[in-house]
């Protein structure tokens, strides 16, 4: 499989692609600022399955596809019952003789993987449990505005679980050599298999990977804080537990006193006001890039349609 023809996580693209996609991001929201849209996508279709539930990737996949002229599908997962209805395999085949491209959210990552294997239509990643590759674009595309495109040495400070979003996050930086820290309790750490695939490209930079367990000590030198979930989609029961660990690692104002006079917050949303982060923060609009952040969201998604389609 050319992992190159899909997006499944993001460290499988190299800087230059994710700047370019970034740049055509930002290209493609002045056009929607001023009333035109592109209508390169014009006649083409996307398959869209989502096994987790959605508010912002559902829908700004809908509507950036229809915004490039193309026609998005939902694929509800229980019509198709994937490996037990039909076989993924037959199911790829298929589909790739009716779309252009497929976009999937769901739990496990070789889903994704099996779906670009099988297949022979591009395959994005809207979420798994391992990499959240979109959000952390949309990330990127906001950093890239808010910084004046001056990203290198920059630091991002993920305050939470080393899970799918810090993944993806964690890539981001790497490749445009952006510092990277993790503030988490211990055993929450990301898995040292996906941090060891991306020294080298920090190495490379002159950039750094930091984790600690005292979150005081990760936002000394943050330019931005990130936010995420203490429980991810399908680790409910958990919740109770993780939360007597995390609550010292909730985004406050106290906390934020102690970041840089020009640190910014950010959260990929939803968010659970007063767990990882307080009302105070997220209604803060001078501070919290969050939702624009979410607005990026549709824009740097159509530009990764528009690569891979």
């Amino acid at each position: 499989m050319d992992s190159s023809k899909h997006l499944l996580r993001l460290r499988d693209w190299d800087a230059e692609r994710i700047l370019n996609v970034m740049e055509m991001a930002i290209r493609l929201k002045t056009e929607v600022k001023n009333g035109t849209y592109s209508s390169q996508l014009k006649g083409k279709t996307i398959g869209m399955f989502f096994e987790k539930p959605s508010l912002r990737t559902i829908t700004t996949f809908q509507v950036g596809m229809y915004q490039l002229g193309g026609m998005p599908v939902m694929l509800a997962p229980e019509n198709i019952g994937l490996d037990k209805r039909e076989s993924l395999k037959d199911v790829a085949r298929c589909l790739s003789r009716w779309v252009d491209g497929l976009v999937v959210r769901c739990f496990k990552q070789s889903l994704v993987e099996q779906l670009a294997e099988h297949g022979s239509v591009p395959v994005v990643n809207a979420l798994t449990d391992d990499y959240h590759p979109c959000q952390a674009l949309a990330l990127g595309q906001t950093c890239y505005e808010h910084f004046n495109k001056n990203l290198k040495g920059k630091t991002v400070a993920f305050i939470g679980d080393g899970n799918n979003v810090s993944n993806s996050i964690m890539a981001l930086c790497a490749k445009l050599g952006m510092n990277f820290t993790l503030a988490c309790p211990k055993g929450f750490e990301q898995k040292s298999e996906e941090v060891n695939s991306l020294l080298p490209e920090f190495e490379k930079h002159n950039a750094k990977y930091r984790v600690f367990n005292n979150p005081k000590e990760a936002v000394k030198d943050a330019d931005i804080l990130y936010g995420d979930v203490w429980v991810s989609m399908g680790q409910e029961k958990q919740k109770d537990s993780k939360k007597n660990h995390f609550l010292p690692f909730q985004i406050n104002d106290d906390l934020l006193a102690l970041a840089p006079s020009h640190c910014k917050v950010t959260h990929c949303l939803p968010a659970n006001r007063g767990e990882e982060i307080t009302d105070s923060v997220m209604d803060n609009l001078q501070v919290n890039l969050c939702y624009d952040e979410a607005e990026n969201r549709l824009h740097v998604q159509k530009a990764v349609l528009l690569e891979l389609l």
